[in-house]
């Protein structure tokens, strides 16, 4: 009888210890980090709990966890002759299940084993072949950080190096270089720039992003050294992933807020099938408040909306198929005011309407052979843009006349490959290539302020054509040493020119704390269509189409790291980097002074030449300690100079270089409730770094010509006031039996202090005002999981 009553309490001892408590289902897969290939028989254990519960993966690689109690746990993977890796402080909730991927290192050696905290390490991004200026975050970071809005590119912009372009839009600027030279990738592809109001010709930003964090899966950023895959880019590269949807159980997500009203759907195709679907559906709030009588954005109510799905469908022997998608429509106007007293500037007279439709969509087949050694992965996408922008000014009898009209439309089809071979433990190949066709319609007039005359500047049509391909090597001489090196090549249709960059890095592991890394490369970036194809200024004695023989940007690369892990869940790292540009467009004769490096987005119609140069150099400081026993925070630290060269031979001072930035942010989290299932969290961030660049004003000039006339020669040699800015966010979350709500609120300049963006004359005013960056962005929302 004894024996029977201990018995029954050891068969109970799960449901007394966590009959009090919610609890999740925790699941995930698992790949070896050099073949792709999924590991069978990997001890996943639950070590954050008492007593411990896991499982191991199945031939598939997956494995499954139930009754988890709500909470945040830390994951241990171990498996013989691999790595041990780590996933800490995973938040497991009601109302979702919890997907994780993981991937795992084969060590080399029988050595002392090698602790790899592949769930806290932003130093080690999700791709093996990069070694420097790479990180990886989650979409749990972007919701956590203060003042990021949900938005990988504000995201970001917490890391060293980077920084804002302005506060109403998240283009950023990478280590003092033009956000033009950034590159989008999803799911292995090029992507267009992915945010609504996304400014002219050649921006990778904009006023508020299309991506929604319902649809991520763990992202990988790089700020220099790319590895040899990543061409078309010189200042930085995203490269995102979509999540798959719940292949076991369907479930919802409801979220209303200032940014928009938000649904995602997700579960299984059927209960006998692992196939599953993702989609997730956005409209303006915004637009409904206008719509209901509530015009909350003054005069100029920005409206937008935006739809992403990811389908898969995986098979039996000949791998698995996704179809993915993005797209958004957005529009912004204002108009102008009939009562004529009140026109004190030029921007009260004038009205713009601007227009933007942005999608993509795709097709992926991925692979694994029957030798475990070989992958392959392929994509098709088709994706356009069509962005339009009409100005008028309004004189005192309200008479309309035009100031510009752009319109600007790209159709793309893309089609890439990688293939992917892990020879042993020690090798590992990846090789692929990508074709673009880019087909376009472009069209811009405007008014020169200088003649006064109202003329076309760029009408062309057409398509051309971009194609790369490359080929790297990683080899490992031991556990603790890395070598990475590759080839990447490019061949531009639009100038008929064709480029190899050759790329290297490594990593050396001093200690199981403490490495060393390094990387150079050669890369090279494609200009915006126009460009090449813009019409130069009537009457100039230059080769109309002179543009179109330009070379494409390029940069060289050099980086060298030290990371030091320290109390288990602080991190120091340091990165000292040198990038060389040349063969920059930049223009000629009375336009020496004049370099495409100084521009966020739009083009120009001046003669240019490939005679530009540039370098950037500096050093990073990150202190960070991880989110554990729950708070974190980050400090970084950049230090860094900015300088160009035009035709005119003076080196001189980029838009960007502000010299310095500091980051520092924070937060806490409490567990409340009688049943300690329940969480608050508390954010803050502070930014200050240098002012941007300026021209000083021609003052007399400007008056003469009734608009704004720079003196030029000397371009960006004023600073303008240092920016400081203060974000805090705040969120609840409740766990519910079947379901959970978050309320939260993320307030991006909390003090409201509206930093100078640039000066400008005023014909109106006739005076030099300071254009200023946006005040206080409070944005609250609510969502429910179920």
């Amino acid at each position: 009888m004894k024996r029977f009553v201990v018995n029954i309490l050891l068969v109970l001892s799960p449901i007394l210890v966590y009959g009090q408590n919610y609890t999740s289902v925790l699941k995930g897969a698992i790949i070896d980090k050099d073949s792709r290939q999924p590991l069978y028989g990997v001890n996943v254990s639950v070590v954050s709990v008492s007593p411990v519960i896991g499982t191991s993966t199945d031939d598939k690689g997956f494995f499954i966890i139930k009754n988890i109690p709500t909470g945040r746990v830390n994951i241990k993977m171990s498996y013989v002759g691999y790595e041990d890796a780590y996933l800490s402080q995973i938040l497991i909730g009601t109302g979702k299940e919890t997907y994780v991927n993981v991937e795992m290192q084969e060590k080399v050696n029988n050595m002392k084993e090698v602790v790899v905290n592949s769930g806290k390490d932003k130093t080690r991004p999700n791709n093996s072949f990069a070694n420097v200026s790479a990180m990886s975050f989650s979409v749990e970071e972007t919701k956590r950080y203060a003042g990021t809005l949900n938005d990988p590119s504000r995201m970001v912009q917490t890391f060293p190096g980077v920084v804002s372009a302005g506060d109403d839009n998240n283009a950023i600027v990478i280590r003092g270089n033009s956000p033009r030279g950034l590159l989008w990738r999803m799911e292995g592809v090029e992507i267009p720039n992915p945010n609504h109001f996304a400014g002219s010709e050649g921006s990778t930003g904009g006023g508020v992003s299309i991506l929604s964090a319902n649809m991520l899966a763990n992202t990988d950023f790089y700020t220099g050294a790319f590895p040899a895959e990543y061409g078309n880019a010189t200042s930085g590269v995203f490269d995102l992933n979509l999540r798959k949807g719940n292949p076991d159980k369907w479930e919802q997500t409801l979220q209303v807020g200032v940014l928009g009203l938000e649904a995602a759907v997700e579960g299984p195709f059927s209960k006998k099938y692992k196939g599953s679907y993702l989609v997730n559906y956005r409209y303006s709030a915004l637009t409904l408040f206008s719509l209901l009588g509530l015009p909350l954005g003054g005069n100029q109510v920005p409206k937008y909306q935006d739809l992403a799905f990811n389908f898969s469908f995986p098979t039996k022997s000949i791998g698995t198929f996704t179809l993915f998608g993005m797209g958004g429509l957005s529009s912004l106007g204002n108009s102008v005011g009939k009562d004529t007293t009140a026109f004190k500037t030029l921007s009260d007279r004038t009205e713009e309407a601007l227009k933007q439709k942005v999608g993509v969509v795709g097709a992926t087949h991925n692979i694994v052979f029957k030798d475990h050694k070989t992958s392959l992965k392929t994509v098709l996408s088709l994706s356009g843009t069509d962005n339009s922008d009409n100005e008028d000014t309004v004189d005192n009898q309200l008479a309309r006349a035009p100031l510009g009209n752009n319109s600007f439309r790209y159709v793309y089809i893309r089609l890439a490959s990688t293939l992917n071979r892990k020879i042993d433990t020690r090798n590992t190949i990846r090789a692929g290539a990508e074709f673009q066709r880019i087909g376009y319609d472009l069209h811009q007039d405007g008014l020169n302020d200088t003649t006064g005359v109202y003329s076309t500047q760029l009408s062309t049509r057409g398509q051309t054509f971009l194609v790369q391909g490359f080929v790297q090597w990683r080899h490992r001489f031991s556990d603790r040493f890395y070598l990475v090196s590759g080839l990447h090549f490019t061949y531009g249709a639009i100038n008929t020119k064709f480029y190899v960059e050759p790329r290297m890095s490594a990593e050396y592991r001093l200690t199981e704390k403490m490495n060393l890394t390094a990387g150079v490369g050669l890369h090279s970036r494609m200009d915006a269509v126009s460009t090449y194809t813009a019409q130069l200024l009537p009457g100039s004695s230059f080769d109309p189409l002179q543009n179109r023989h330009l070379d494409f940007t390029r940069s060289f690369h050099s980086v060298v790291g030290y990371n030091y892990s320290f109390f288990k869940d602080f991190r120091l790292r340091v990165e000292v980097y040198y990038q060389y540009l040349f063969s920059v467009p930049v223009g000629t004769g009375s336009y020496g002074y004049f370099s495409v490096i100084n521009l966020n987005d739009g083009f120009v119609n001046v003669p240019l030449v490939s005679k530009g140069k540039g370098y950037n150099y500096g050093i990073e400081i990150t202190l960070e300690k991880y989110f554990t026993h729950n708070y974190y925070f980050m400090y970084t630290l950049s230090l860094f100079d900015s300088k160009y060269k035009g035709t005119d031979g003076i080196w001189r001072n980029t838009v960007y270089n502000s010299n310095y930035v500091m980051n520092f942010l924070g937060g806490k989290e409490f567990v409340v409730g009688k049943r300690k299932i329940n969480r608050i969290g508390v954010n803050a961030k502070i930014i200050w770094r240098g002012g941007t660049r300026d021209t000083p004003i021609d003052f007399a000039a400007s008056e003469a010509a009734g608009s704004t006339v720079y003196d030029n020669s000397q371009t960006n040699a004023i600073r303008l006031p240092d920016y400081f800015r203060i974000d805090f966010g705040a969120n609840y979350r409740r766990n519910k039996k079947k379901y959970a709500w978050v309320l939260s609120v993320d307030i991006q300049n909390v003090i409201n202090r509206e930093n100078v963006a640039y000066r400008s004359y005023d014909r109106v005013a006739h005076a030099i005002i300071y254009k200023r960056n946006l005040g206080i962005i409070p944005v609250l929302s609510y969502k429910v999981e179920f």
